[in-house]
């Protein structure tokens, strides 16, 4: 009747008794003592019914929404990984498929315990002899939670703001005029709006997503930011093109200052995901280049606008050395070409060039 329940019968000074367990060596699911064997199968039959059904919960897995596992294969069918492009789809496919075998077991009420951190961390670890993949990996899982969070799946995230163990130097990579041209033509407002405050203030997309009316202030915007744990207050001047985007914007006394198109919040991964699939429009593929990197534009607009380069580097939080190389490699040469072409304009035999 229930395969693998280990029965015993015995006999007793006083009659019979007859016990079940789940498996051989498991949890005992039924105990009948009696004086004669009719009595004792009357008794068995009775308590046959709660036995079954205790068994059942015993032997039967779990179903698999109750897993990480089970939540990668939600994410995987869902609009946010359905509308990324093709190359992104593949690449997360990849990583998450390694996140299922390392920590898909991984039972979700466990993502609010203290130390899932670590656990994850560690997980990431054992790969660090290529950090690259390392952190890819760990960071295709926390998009999975962060999606999973936003759609209240689970209460807690654990890998918010982890860090990473593959470091590269990316200040002098910078979406150029061209780049954000091409990013945001066609693109929806909103979207438009938060990718130019970011290519003109240098915010974090962490700190971006949180400043609040309040933090606009007539000439700056104050914040303290969250890399810090809120103990560095950062004070970006607003230049005439970030008093525009923010008019377009529309001020408000309440509330954050970017929302998308619902009238919400915008999140962090909500606009690494619309970048996303910005760049991966047909006819688009924008290759190496990052949502991160709008910071170094913003240190082109600074420096363009004329603040002194050390004022710079203290807004973006930068050595003054990564500040000069933008300027040299973006700014300055711009700035020699543009005269160059003057003067040819007024050097009438320049016209046959």
């Amino acid at each position: 009747m229930l395969p693998g329940v280990h029965k015993v019968r015995v006999r007793l000074a006083t009659g019979r008794a007859e016990y079940w367990y789940a498996w051989r060596g498991g949890p005992r699911i039924l105990a009948c003592k009696a004086k004669t064997a009719e009595d004792l199968a009357r008794m068995v039959d009775a308590a046959a019914p709660a036995a079954i059904a205790q068994f059942k919960v015993l032997v039967q897995p779990p179903s698999a929404d109750a897993f990480v596992s089970g939540l990668i294969t939600k994410f995987l069918d869902s609009p946010a990984y359905l509308g990324l492009g093709a190359t992104r789809r593949s690449d997360l496919s990849r990583y998450l498929d390694a996140a299922r075998t390392g920590v898909g077991t991984m039972p979700l009420e466990a993502l609010a315990s203290a130390g899932t951190r670590k656990v994850l961390l560690d997980w990431r670890d054992k790969f660090k002899a290529t950090p690259c993949t390392a952190d890819n990996r760990l960071g295709a899982l926390a998009q999975v939670l962060a999606w999973a969070k936003k759609d209240g799946l689970i209460t807690v995230n654990p890998l918010e703001e982890w860090p990473r163990i593959y470091k590269v130097d990316r200040a002098d990579i910078i979406w150029t005029k061209p780049d954000l041209i091409r990013l945001l033509t066609g693109a929806d407002a909103d979207f438009r709006r938060a990718v130019l405050l970011a290519a003109f203030t240098g915010l974090r997309l962490g700190d971006l997503v949180k400043v609040t009316w309040a933090n606009v202030g007539k000439d700056a915007i104050t914040l303290a930011t969250s890399k810090s744990n809120g103990k560095r207050v950062v004070v970006i001047p607003i230049t005439p093109k970030t008093r525009a985007i923010l008019k377009q914007i529309g001020r408000k006394d309440v509330g954050t200052v970017l929302t998308h198109s619902r009238g919400k919040p915008w999140t962090g991964w909500g606009l690494q995901t619309a970048m996303q699939r910005a760049k991966n429009r047909p006819g688009q593929d924008i290759e190496g280049l990052r949502f991160h990197d709008l910071r170094g534009t913003a240190a082109t607009h600074f420096i363009r606008a004329g603040l002194p380069m050390a004022d710079v580097a203290t807004i973006m939080g930068w050595a003054p050395a990564q500040v000069e190389a933008i300027a040299r490699r973006y700014v300055t040469s711009e700035a020699v070409a543009a005269g160059m072409l003057e003067r040819l304009r007024k050097n009438k035999g320049g016209a046959r060039l």
